[in-house]
């Protein structure tokens, strides 16, 4: 199965070893600063020059735009640190707000969310729980989520320094604390499909 149907098919997946050692110089500088208690920051905290860099990079631009099948854009921009002073909980949810206003259907179906790992992530340190196939589902309320929870197997989404997890913003997904915190670093950009 190519990746590209793999994506369609589950909603989510991995690409390994995606990043260069000259991404992982830049990306480590480009990582925003958090306060101490910060679980993560948005696109105002990364430097004009980051926002730039991220926008322009020609590999991360070229993924999302062969995951979703047509030319693509950078939409929306995140970091994510947990750590010791920051370990949080989220339930199962999709991504469907941004700025505390509902998204459209049409406008999450053309989004890819990219979790470029800038530290490895493994079993212990709150990784992403994703329910394979969810993103088919459409918009979904509390009682429909709870149900799909009870009926299917989720799988963890577990990550080198330098993986990519891509993933639709309907796939239903959670993130646990972390058992032993440490330094988990993540940079989360939503690529849309742009209009033909």
């Amino acid at each position: 199965m190519s990746l590209e149907e793999q994506f369609e098919q589950l909603g989510i997946v991995v690409v390994e070893y995606a990043l260069v050692p000259s991404d992982f110089a830049m990306m480590d500088s480009l990582f925003p600063t958090l306060g101490a208690r910060a679980p993560g920051a948005r696109a105002d905290a990364f430097t004009s020059d980051a926002r730039h860099w991220l926008a322009h990079h020609a590999g991360l631009t070229e993924l999302a735009s062969r995951l979703l099948k047509r030319a693509s854009t950078l939409s929306r921009l995140q970091a994510f640190d947990k750590s010791p002073t920051a370990n949080w909980f989220v339930p199962w949810h999709q991504d469907r707000a941004e700025d505390g206003q509902e998204r459209e259907i049409a406008d999450l179906e053309r989004t890819v969310a990219l979790r470029i790992h800038l530290d490895a992530c493994d079993e212990d340190n709150g990784p992403l729980d994703v329910i394979p196939g969810t993103h088919q589902a459409g918009r979904l309320d509390t009682a429909a989520i709870a149900q799909l929870v009870e009926r299917h197997s989720s799988r963890l989404c577990l990550a080198s320094r330098g993986d990519i997890v891509a993933l639709r913003p309907l796939l239903l997904h959670r993130s646990q604390r972390a058992k032993k915190p440490a330094a988990r670093r993540v940079i989360h950009i939503e690529y849309r499909a742009m209009m033909l």
